[in-house]
């Protein structure tokens, strides 16, 4: 009779070390909702060109005029240790900048926000900019 007891608590221990593994190994699972995913726009098709952080090339800035030059923004990624902003031009390029850096010759991304930006022109004034192509001024 003891050795059956001892047989059942050894059944029953094993069972519970096997079932607190699984539990581990279930925690340990990637959500796929928390991971980083690309900004890429699967209505554009194969038409886009993502430059990889490079400025736009000023020769062809003037397209549209305004403060970005006829680029609006498209899109903003807001990682935990990185934020970019991808901004297109009216013939569909696309480019990603992140902040501190210039998005034309006289306009620097000062903050990304994840509707909104916030650029510095040349004279020190800071704007709003949103994803409707609406650019405010900030005032103060």
């Amino acid at each position: 009779m003891n050795i059956s007891k001892k047989l059942k608590f050894l059944i029953i221990f094993v069972f519970f070390i096997f079932s607190s593994f699984s539990i581990l190994k279930a925690e340990e699972k990637v959500n796929l909702d928390d991971e980083e995913l690309p900004a890429i726009d699967p209505f554009q098709g194969n038409t886009v060109n993502m430059n990889q952080g490079q400025s736009v090339d000023q020769n062809n800035s003037n397209i549209g005029g305004g403060l970005l030059n006829g680029m609006k923004l498209v899109g903003t990624i807001i990682g935990e240790k990185k934020k970019f902003a991808i901004l297109s031009r009216p013939d569909g390029n696309a480019f990603r900048f992140e902040e501190n850096q210039r998005i034309v010759n006289k306009v620097m991304l000062i903050e990304i926000y994840n509707d909104y930006l916030v650029v510095e022109d040349e004279n020190g004034k800071l704007f709003q900019v949103y994803m409707n192509n609406l650019i405010k001024e900030i005032e103060g």
